[in-house]
């Protein structure tokens, strides 16, 4: 017998679409960083403190970022032009989130 109950999509609910922003290898990283420096950052302070990651990743991770509002782009018209990156008040609220698993983290690891 099946069962006639739906599984949500990733689109109405809400765990499924924070796991698919926030579950990849470099997103937290550059939130942290950004959390952590408590300054505008450019891309490639950004590319040193996170190495090893790609130009063209961390390209396409900032880009995603700031689409979503968890991230704010800042252009400078100087010469050369300045870009910086900086966390938005979305943004400012997933660092709860990394403070809370700091806090795990040092309460559960070996010790």
């Amino acid at each position: 017998m099946k069962s006639t109950q739906k599984k949500p999509s990733t689109e109405t609910c809400p765990y499924q679409e924070s796991i698919l922003l926030l579950g990849n290898k470099w997103t937290l990283q550059i939130i942290k960083e950004l959390h952590l420096q408590k300054r505008h950052l450019r891309f490639n302070e950004l590319m040193k403190a996170l190495r090893p990651i790609s130009s063209k990743t961390m390209a396409l991770k900032l880009k995603e970022l700031c689409e979503c509002g968890v991230l704010r782009k800042e252009i400078t018209n100087m010469t050369p032009v300045r870009i910086e990156y900086s966390l938005t008040e979305k943004g400012k609220e997933l660092t709860q989130i990394l403070d809370t698993m700091a806090q795990w983290n040092l309460k559960w690891r070996e010790k």
